[in-house]
């Protein structure tokens, strides 16, 4: 088995991590075998989660917030709507 490049590995890190790819696609992205980038997938596993997390978690929390903040604005409106009556 042929050793990977140092640019080849980073770019297929690069794909799983920042770009979301599966190892089919990263494979195509990055220039290698599927794999190999299947391997690499499974060694790197915690790592690609961690990272995709971290970048899904903030925007998961503001999507949260704001559809609390639609909610309580929307009972607020029907509360006063209905004492009007």
């Amino acid at each position: 088995m042929a050793r990977l490049s140092s640019e080849k590995l980073a770019m297929l890190k690069k794909v799983f991590t920042e770009d979301a790819m599966i190892p089919g696609q990263a494979a195509q992205a990055a220039g290698v075998t599927y794999a190999t980038a299947q391997r690499w997938y499974e060694k790197w596993g915690d790592e690609i989660r961690r990272s995709l997390e971290a970048r899904l978690v903030p925007s998961l929390e503001a999507s949260v917030k704001r559809h609390t903040k639609k909610r309580r604005a929307a009972k607020r409106g029907s509360r006063s709507a209905g004492r009007k009556q």
